[in-house]
């Protein structure tokens, strides 16, 4: 009988002198003890992940999309025929027959792309993110990926996580329900309110966790993490109770949930996977999936979009809610301060151009928070930031050596090495904006030689907003934009243009819904793309990382009840770029597009005849209802505006309230 084992890290031990069962099985139980204590824990790969699969028997949902556009249109065809089949099983027999076809294109080195399910399980990064809607399948997945590690890793650890203990109900039933189907053996099951805890035969744990006390996860060393409804889990949670104890064993994390609008924990790990997908590729070691349940799901959505449920269901819910709990898109209007600022429109590859002036907007800082400066340059019809200096425990002199070293700046030091006070001779930067609640700050950055001066009459921060808002979108192009996808749809309903507002609340809940699905980041592309760019009116360098990130989670308080308002202000966190934004705007482009300022005096606007001379007949006076209605000037002095405040005229407008009641 064989002593030694094979084992990869242990090849050439000899367990017999440890073993007291004569049995077939005690040198395997010996390797699985010591591959779990000694051997690194060895990532699933996608392979072992659908071979687990398939010894339990399950099936995930997806197919394989090739790029091309009319391959995509005859792939959708097909499925769309395949799903108005009336009898289930043979439904099913045409959908999977139709995902094995799909399966040799993959296999054929056809360019395309998995979908749903399919594409979770052979992503090879280490940790995954499922923005999925409702019923897409994720807690499933999820369960069948415990399950699966616990098979292929003998004394293997799985958690699954959750905010609270009763939501960690829900995928453990779901991996008691695999376990007992399957006929698994078991060593040890509690499943009480207060505990949640599966042994295998072959000693992998099952463990369901709350994440409601971070600190009790110390002293745990994981294989795999699910967390589930991630969108209601705090930063520390992961920070301190989910990846350290990955650490430890190189383990893998999986994170699924339905969007809760933006800003939360999830959404920032969402857009910090897409960065790491886009600089690293395949080798990175995050990925998020966003897909609308109805498009990947076949199994619960048949009919994709137009299933029977999903129509009643987009008729009653509101637009946003639908799209955030069955789309998949973050309903980002509820909260985001600007949900008009979209990665694919605002952000691209900005240089700095030595023929244009920098201005420089600064929001400071006492060091515990971000001291922040955007290099701005304008032209004609756009604002362009082409660089941000975004730094915490940094004093006034330090960011000023720092925005010293930046190769567009034309900074000469006059100042000794090792003054106190450094000091430069700076050319191209024409203003330096600075907040005027600091104004020390502002002195400071004068005695350094920049051209710094204080935002005069402060505003307060909802006051500045909607000029921020109009620089993000032209409010008037994108209008005419909306109302032609809106007459679009309602030319493919066979109704007249502009004829919306004869549409039932059904009609037009569900009307909003498409026009807003295409909308979507996601479905930005061609024509739509294009135009909306032409809307824009700034343009964000894409190494401006932190600019971008306050863009998107810059958000308003959420309400404590539904039945009251937002409230105007902005939550004061992740608002520095925001602020420095803010303070360009309220100076630069406050009064863009309004007439220039005139005052009006006596002698401009009255025609007094001279006495010596005869009266000109060719300038006609000004009739004095007209000089009645002419502008106020910004120039205007105070005192004569109080001095005259309590006169009024014959002329002079009156509400309709007080014209009616002297009928």
């Amino acid at each position: 009988m064989a002593t030694q084992t094979t084992l990869p890290g242990l090849a050439g031990l000899d367990f017999s002198k440890f073993s007291k069962d004569s049995g077939a099985s005690w040198l395997q139980a010996w390797e699985d003890r010591a591959a779990a204590r000694v051997v690194p824990f060895r990532p699933v790969t996608p392979e072992e992940r659908l071979d687990a699969f398939r010894q339990l028997n399950w099936r995930p949902h997806g197919l394989y999309v090739p790029e091309d556009e009319q391959g995509q249109l005859d792939l959708l065809r097909r499925a769309k025929a395949i799903g108005e089949i009336a009898y289930p099983d043979e439904r099913l027999r045409a959908y999977h027959a139709l995902q094995d076809e799909t399966e040799r294109w993959s296999e054929s080195r056809i360019e395309g792309h998995w979908t749903g399910q399919q594409a979770l399980a052979r992503s090879k990064a280490r940790f995954r993110i499922a923005a999925w809607g409702r019923r897409g399948g994720k807690t499933t997945e999820a369960a069948m990926e415990a399950i699966g590690v616990a098979k292929l890793r003998p004394r293997s650890w799985i958690w699954l996580a959750a905010p609270t203990m009763k939501l960690v109900s829900r995928a453990f039933d779901k991996v008691m329900e695999v376990v007992r189907d399957s006929g698994l053996k078991t060593r040890t099951v509690r499943d009480t309110t207060q505990e949640k805890l599966c042994v295998l035969e072959n000693g992998a744990r099952l463990e369901g966790m709350s994440l409601e006390n971070i600190w009790s996860a110390a002293g745990a060393a994981i294989d795999l993490a699910i967390i589930d409804e991630a969108a209601q889990v705090l930063p520390e949670a992961w920070a301190r109770a989910i990846l350290p104890p990955l650490t430890d064993r190189n383990g893998q994390a999986l994170l699924i949930s339905s969007w809760e609008g933006e800003g939360d924990f999830f959404h920032q790990k969402a857009i910090d996977a897409r960065a790491d997908m886009v600089a690293h590729g395949t080798d990175a070691a995050w990925e998020m999936f966003q897909d609308a349940s109805y498009d990947i799901n076949f199994y619960a959505f048949p009919q994709g979009r137009q299933t029977p449920a999903l129509v009643q269901a987009a008729k009653e819910m509101e637009p946003h809610e639908f799209l955030e709990q069955f789309g998949g898109i973050p309903a980002s209007a509820r909260e985001r301060v600007f949900p008009e600022f979209k990665e694919k429109v605002h952000v691209t590859d900005v240089e700095y151009n030595p023929d244009l002036p920098v201005i420089l907007s600064v929001d400071p800082s006492g060091g515990s928070n971000a001291y922040c400066i955007l290099a701005i340059q304008e032209y004609t019809d756009m604002t362009v930031i082409f660089d941000e200096i975004y730094e915490t425990h940094r004093s006034t002199e330090e960011m000023g050596e720092i925005l010293a070293s930046r190769p567009w700046l034309k900074a000469t030091q006059t100042s000794n090495d090792g003054d106190l006070l450094p000091q430069w001779q700076v050319e191209g930067v024409s203003d330096m904006i600075c907040d005027s609640a600091q104004p020390e700050e502002m002195r400071r950055w004068q005695r350094m030689g920049f051209p710094a001066y204080i935002v005069e009459h402060k505003p307060q921060v909802w006051e500045r907003i909607p000029f921020m808002r109009n620089q993000i979108r032209d409010p008037v192009r994108f209008f005419r934009f909306y109302r032609s996808r809106i007459n679009m749809i309602l030319l493919r309903m066979d109704r007249e243009p502009d004829s919306d507002d004869r549409l039932t609340d059904e009609e037009q809940r569900a009307l909003t819904i498409e026009v807003e699905e295409g909308l979507n980041d996601e479905h930005l592309v061609g024509e739509t793309l294009s135009y909306l760019r032409s809307c824009s009116r700034i343009r964000v360098d894409r190494h401006c990382t932190a600019t971008i990130n306050e863009f998107k989670t810059y958000t308003y308080p959420k309400r404590r009840r539904l039945n009251m308002n937002y409230q105007e202000k902005p939550r004061d966190w992740m608002n520095h770029a925001m602020d420095a934004f803010g303070y360009y705007v309220w100076v630069k482009k406050r009064f863009e597009g309004e007439p220039e300022s005139a005052s009006y005096s006596y002698l401009e606007t009255h025609i007094e005849p001279d006495e010596d001379e005869e009266p000109d007949v060719s300038s006609p006076r000004t009739p004095p209802e007209v000089l009645a209605r002419m502008p106020v000037s910004r120039g205007r002095a105070f005192m004569e505006h109080v001095r005259g405040f309590h006169q009024s005229s014959e002329y002079e407008p009156r509400s309709y309230l007080s014209t009616a009641g002297k009928r």
